[in-house]
């Protein structure tokens, strides 16, 4: 929430999915939190746990995993954002970041992270949110209930606040993207949501100082209609791309290295367009 939590983003911070298999990418992290350089693979089935790890939770069994170094004992991020972007081959991130092939991309929920940080933190004001705007599923829980009290969630409202002053119609480069396509709409719609979801953390950056750390999970699925709508080889596909990397990398670059933990999953592949959180 302020420059110790995150803006989310998301750093679209997560799992990448290119035409050679689908990936985990860590885009920032605390110094605290190490990812090893390494191509080791990760079972999709495994992403709870190791978010719960990233965030100083025990798990029931051991991640296997060599790919996250030993933690801090007494240090853990202050939020963890993991973000499922769908329909992508590829966004053009800085080169110096962590990534690891992903086997097996199934469904997953995050919900046993957010009890774990309800049971462990129910005296203090954790903030849980996990959102899909295009089938408009939303779970909120804590103080995430206060906080994105005026964040719009349905597809109706996320259009109505497109037509305000100040949304992303008139703040972003369109070119080739149109605001009477459904397609279009659906994609700028969850850009949308990142940018609002960023000013509400910080009109609530107070609530970064506590000792409980927060948890976020959405899910984009506007390029994945991008792609289906006007093809990889559309110049809506490569604005669309642009735009959402930009936004991603502006909003990741709010956060502080040293307190915020940032976590993103992006499916890229067409073939992995069924796979969803479930919450």
């Amino acid at each position: 929430m302020n420059r110790a939590f995150i803006n989310t983003v998301f750093a679209l911070l997560g799992l990448l999915s290119g035409v050679l298999g689908d990936s985990l990418t860590v885009l920032r992290s605390p110094q605290y939190v190490t990812f090893r350089d390494g191509q080791w693979p990760i079972s999709g089935e495994k992403i709870p746990d190791l978010v719960a790890l990233t965030m100083g939770f025990s798990i029931h069994e051991d991640l296997d995993w060599p790919g996250l170094a030993a933690g801090s004992l007494f240090q853990r991020p202050r939020a963890n954002a993991l973000i499922v972007v769908r329909g992508l081959d590829s966004l053009d991130f800085p080169k110096n970041i962590s990534s690891y092939p992903l086997e097996n991309p199934v469904p997953f929920t995050l919900d046993s992270v957010a009890n774990t940080v309800h049971t462990l933190f129910a005296d203090s004001t954790p903030v849980v949110l996990q959102l899909a705007p295009s089938e408009e599923r939303l779970y909120m829980m804590g103080m995430a209930n206060t906080v994105f009290e005026d964040l719009p969630v349905t597809l109706q409202q996320i259009r109505g606040r497109l037509s305000q002053d100040g949304s992303v119609l008139t703040s972003l480069p369109l070119v080739s993207l149109s605001r009477n396509n459904e397609a279009d709409l659906l994609f700028l719609s969850e850009v949308q949501v990142l940018y609002d979801i960023s000013a509400l953390l910080q009109k609530h950056k107070h609530l970064a100082k506590d000792p409980a750390p927060d948890l976020y999970s959405l899910e984009l699925a506007g390029l994945e209609e991008i792609v289906r709508r006007y093809g990889t080889d559309s110049p809506q596909f490569t604005d669309a791309t642009r735009i959402l990397t930009s936004t991603l990398q502006k909003v990741t670059s709010l956060c502080a290295v040293d307190s915020v933990h940032f976590i993103s999953y992006f499916l890229f592949s067409l073939s992995l367009s069924s796979v969803k959180c479930n919450f």
